[in-house]
């Protein structure tokens, strides 16, 4: 089974979405995993970034994005095709195409990310998304129609990574529902480590209250800037912060992982998917940034996440 782990925070411009694509190349191009990004955020920014615009916009127009799902629940249409849906071979460092990709063995072992675009369309979907019970006469949860319709194509992969859009709603319900583990990237500032608290309870809610499986992985310091005072305070009070946030909930205070993402110019970079680039070192940064170069913080961090699930596979046992 694979790894589903959703990327949340209640503040926009943390990274999230970076730390999300970046994860899945490294965990496909430098791991060689099959890695399923799904972009919940209608902001679409992780599918623009993993397939560009014009596959985007023709993803969307053929009614093949996230939004159509449920806007097929809505108004009792039958366009999404989660097949159809999903876009195979995705991110600028794919050098195999897609329709090559389909014809390989199942267990050959070759890096793939693919993508369930998001819709800007979401945003008129968010505040509708009660009535799917109505609409399917109760047989359906508006948080569980991703698990639903795509969960069964989940076995072809070893990481499903979830951006969520920045609130707690029914769409970012949806990710959490299918989940393991949620990651909170942050950068180490009072504003982006506000919403933590109601992140840790709200999850925590919906685990007793669904009898979900989702446990937090961790939270990821993002954008560092190691000549900030405020960051270097922030990072100082993030476990104070986090061991409160998480005092009233039914799981333990989850860890800071050691990784911390530093800001560079080359990250923001990266998220430009016709930008051509030649190999995951120039995509992510050759430059030393704290020390190393900035593309080798992606390794650890990916190698830091497999660490800390297969510690918790080990104590499971």
């Amino acid at each position: 089974m694979p790894h589903v782990i959703s990327f949340i925070n209640l503040k926009g411009g943390v990274a999230k979405t970076t730390t999300t694509v970046q994860l899945a190349d490294t965990f496909a191009f430098m791991r060689r995993q099959k890695v399923l990004v799904i972009d919940l955020d209608p902001q679409t920014n992780a599918t623009l970034a993993l397939i560009g615009e014009r596959r985007w916009e023709e993803a969307d127009e053929r009614g093949q994005t996230l939004a159509h799902l449920f806007l097929d629940l809505l108004s009792g249409t039958r366009h999404f095709d989660p097949e159809k849906a999903i876009v195979r071979g995705a991110s600028n460092l794919n050098s195999i195409p897609a329709d090559v990709l389909d014809q390989l063995p199942a267990d050959v072992q070759y890096g793939r990310v693919d993508v369930l675009p998001s819709s800007i369309r979401l945003i008129d979907v968010q505040d509708r998304m009660q009535d799917i019970a109505n609409r399917t006469n109760f047989s359906l949860s508006p948080m569980s129609v991703v698990q639903r319709f795509v969960g069964p194509l989940f076995d072809r992969y070893d990481y499903v990574l979830i951006d969520c859009p920045p609130n707690l709603g029914f769409i970012t319900q949806n990710g959490l529902e299918i989940s393991d583990h949620y990651l909170i990237p942050t950068i180490p500032d009072r504003m982006s480590t506000y919403g933590i608290p109601q992140i840790a309870g709200k999850i925590d809610q919906l685990r007793r209250d669904r009898q979900l499986k989702i446990r937090a992985l961790g939270v990821v310091v993002t954008k560092f800037q190691s000549n900030s005072s405020q960051h270097k305070q922030g990072m100082l009070n993030l476990p104070a912060q986090l061991e409160a946030a998480f005092r009233y909930t039914t799981e333990d205070t989850p860890p800071i992982l050691e990784t911390v993402l530093p800001q560079t110019n080359a990250s923001a970079e990266a998220m430009l998917f016709e930008r051509e680039v030649k190999n995951y070192p120039t995509k992510y940064g050759n430059s030393k940034v704290g020390g190393q170069e900035a593309y080798k913080y992606g390794l650890d961090l990916a190698a830091e996440i497999e660490s800390l699930l297969g510690a918790e596979e080990t104590s499971d046992a």
